[in-house]
């Protein structure tokens, strides 16, 4: 199941049912995965695997001692070592928005209202052409610019899962996309503007 949260990338969940000896039996279960960031695929790769070794424990009524103790880390090794695939145990996204990397491109929609304010937000590559049919049917909104940048500011904004918009003062804005390159669209390509 996909949701929107920002605070956390994965979860496996279910309803615990605890027999006369005290041990939990799991049903029901079901892994969450958060769409909320726009990452790199191995980060969805390693949430998803990570949530697997939980959704293994709960659903073989295996004991751990603790949510990421013994067993888990052992199951951990053991894929590491057989695939290759990288797996941690928390994901701390204020540690990674310290790391400034200027290696990713940010999809940047700037709108203007016939109010005069500005609005921005930063969409996903695979909600651009959605985002770009509807941003502009937005009530209100007069003027829409996109551009890509890869600035570091703007990795510190959450990725947009609906068409909305954030306030921001239009001078701020600016500054922020100084380096970016605007956007066109052209039949069915977006492409930077020539």
């Amino acid at each position: 199941m996909l949701n929107t949260r920002y605070s956390a990338m994965g979860q496996t969940g279910g309803q615990g049912q605890i027999d006369e000896k005290g041990k939990i039996h799991w049903t029901d279960l079901r892994i969450e995965i958060s769409v909320r960031r726009d990452l790199p695929e191995y980060e969805y790769i390693d949430t998803l695997v990570h949530e697997m070794i939980h959704y293994y424990i709960m659903s073989n009524d295996l004991e751990d001692d603790s949510p990421h103790g013994t067993l888990f880390r052992q199951k951990m090794k053991e894929i590491t070592n057989k695939y290759g695939i990288r797996i941690t145990i928390d994901y701390d996204p204020s540690e990674e928005i310290q790391i400034a990397t200027r290696t990713r491109n940010r999809f940047i929609c700037v709108a203007e209202t016939t109010d005069g304010h500005s609005y921005f937000a930063v969409v996903a590559k695979n909600k651009l052409f959605e985002f770009w049919e509807l941003i502009p049917q937005i009530e209100g909104v007069s003027d829409v610019h996109w551009y890509v940048s890869d600035r570091q500011i703007f990795e510190n904004v959450p990725v947009a899962v609906s068409p909305a918009l954030i306030p921001i003062d239009a001078g701020k804005i600016h500054h922020y996309l100084t380096g970016a390159r605007e956007l066109e669209k052209v039949g069915e390509i977006i492409r930077e503007k020539k």
